[in-house]
């Protein structure tokens, strides 16, 4: 019977994900959305049904798939608020799981049609989250060693199973700072990138290579230290400082343009935020991002060349 809960536990919290996934400015393919799940292609056209008919509006374009924001109702429609009654069950759904009832739809039936939607989803999910939270909490605490299974590395594209031995969290808990052990490096970890945690009974061994690493700019961390320049457009500096607030201190206006000047641990952050803004941005130092910058483009180009000859 727990087993039996614990499965539909697991198919609400995907579905949960995959919205948060399809709320993306930037569409993703059907195969890392079904990496990023833990399932198969099939199941997420499965859902994708699913979603269209609860009302959600799943946009395909060029191959990848998002979700656009439904606006349309009206301001006094009942669908607006959750009952009491409803809000103890999501709690309840989180932390026992759930049967097909009345009242699980009525709460999936509202979701989609609120105004501000992406915050009830996004805090449904984050409950999943916070149970990683009590359980990396408790191996801290007690010096125990960790498996994160399924974790998504995105700088690899890739997902396996990580052994670690946690540190401590950022101050937002999004992340966890672990020492990886097969590596023996420290490296931040992202809570919503774990398919699950399994606290050991095994305790922690490299506890004198333990420290906490203050994240980069550009969402990674790391200890090398590449020196950047850009020049930036009015467009890309508003984008900078609105997805890297961080970055602010590294920026200054000159000769009526706009400049980032700093040296940054990892090359993938900054690369996909110059490859996105095509025209944008000047790189004016940092011949390791040159050399990075350059292989991305000839992977984008073989994609683009194979999608030619296929169109022919």
């Amino acid at each position: 019977m727990a087993k039996t809960k614990s499965v539909e536990q697991q198919k609400i919290l995907r579905v949960f994900k995959l919205i948060n996934l399809l709320r993306s400015n930037v569409g993703k393919p059907v195969g890392r959305l079904a990496e990023s799940l833990g399932t198969d292609r099939r199941t997420i056209y499965r859902y994708f049904n699913l979603l269209k008919e609860l009302g959600f509006q799943v946009k395909k374009q060029y191959g990848k798939f998002k979700i656009e924001d439904r606006i349309d109702h009206h301001k006094d429609s009942f669908y607006g608020t959750f009952t009491e009654d409803e809000t103890s069950y999501i709690i309840d759904l989180m932390n026992k799981g759930v049967k097909k009832n009345l009242l699980k739809d009525s709460i999936l039936q509202k979701v989609h049609i609120r105004s501000d939607f992406q915050q009830s989803v996004s805090q449904l999910f984050n409950a999943h989250l916070g149970m990683f939270v009590d359980e990396i909490s408790d191996a801290i605490k007690n010096k125990l060693q960790v498996t994160l299974k399924d974790y998504y590395s995105l700088s690899s594209d890739s997902i396996s199973d990580r052994l670690i031995e946690p540190v401590a969290f950022n101050n937002n808990f999004e992340s966890v700072y672990a020492l990886e052990v097969a590596s023996k490096e420290m490296k931040l970890f992202k809570l919503e990138r774990i398919g699950a945690v399994h606290v050991s009974t095994k305790k922690q061994e490299y506890e004198p290579l333990h420290e906490v690493l203050e994240q980069g700019l550009f969402g990674f961390t790391g200890k090398d230290q590449f020196k950047v320049k850009l020049k930036l457009s009015k467009k890309a500096y508003q984008l900078l400082m609105e997805e890297h607030p961080d970055a602010k201190p590294f920026t200054y206006v000159k000769g009526g343009r706009y400049y980032f000047e700093s040296e940054i641990p990892e090359l993938p952050g900054v690369g996909r935020f110059i490859l996105g803004l095509p025209g944008e941005v000047e790189l004016e130092e940092g011949e390791e991002l040159k050399a990075y910058l350059e292989e991305q483009i000839k992977k984008a180009e073989k994609i683009f060349s194979a999608f030619q000859h296929n169109k022919v």
